[in-house]
């Protein structure tokens, strides 16, 4: 683990565009070991849990709505290959062949395109901020810090997230709403 992981949830790391971040008490790059003695956990830390925590339960929100999508958008590509070979089989029939059945053939597979497109979308997400979720869990292992972290995520009709958050560190009970 990277000893700047343990400045980000710091409140004493200050930063400058020169040298990056530093600590506000020696004005140097961190010197630990394995942990910082210094170290004071309050607002960046309770700021990190809750931006972490908020990207990692999102990430699983949009895994779910892309299975959805996954599922909707093959049954309807399906769909139109069948009418597609249905048009070519009564094509046949008549000894011709049409340019239409080709672009039907073409949506059909563009709709296995959108459905495959959504899988990976999600996991690129999950792939981004699982790092992010072990590293700041390892942190709060390593400094004893205990935290209960649950969300509510809905989506209204104009597509706008409503997440609610209710977080319990140390025995402190934080309840925050975004609209994003």
């Amino acid at each position: 683990m990277k000893k700047l992981n343990h400045c980000e949830i710091c409140d004493l790391h200050s930063f400058n565009l020169e040298d990056g971040i530093l600590c506000s008490l020696t004005s140097k790059k961190p010197d630990f070991q394995k942990k910082c003695p210094d170290i004071k956990l309050d607002q960046n830390l309770k700021d990190k849990i809750i931006e972490v925590n908020t990207e990692f339960e999102d990430s699983k929100y949009v895994k779910k709505l892309a299975i959805g999508n996954f599922i909707f958008y093959s049954l309807i590509g399906v769909g139109v290959l069948g009418i597609c070979y249905l048009l070519i089989i009564s094509l046949f029939r008549l000894a011709r062949i049409h340019t239409f059945t080709i672009a039907v053939f073409c949506i059909g597979i563009g709709f296995f395109g959108i459905a495959i497109g959504a899988l990976n979308y999600s996991r690129r997400k999950r792939q981004i901020i699982s790092p992010k979720k072990q590293t700041l869990d390892k942190l709060t292992e390593l400094y004893n810090v205990r935290y209960q972290f649950d969300s509510k995520i809905s989506t209204d009709i104009m597509g706008i997230k409503e997440t609610k958050i209710n977080l319990r560190l140390n025995g402190e009970k934080i309840e925050q709403t975004y609209r994003y």
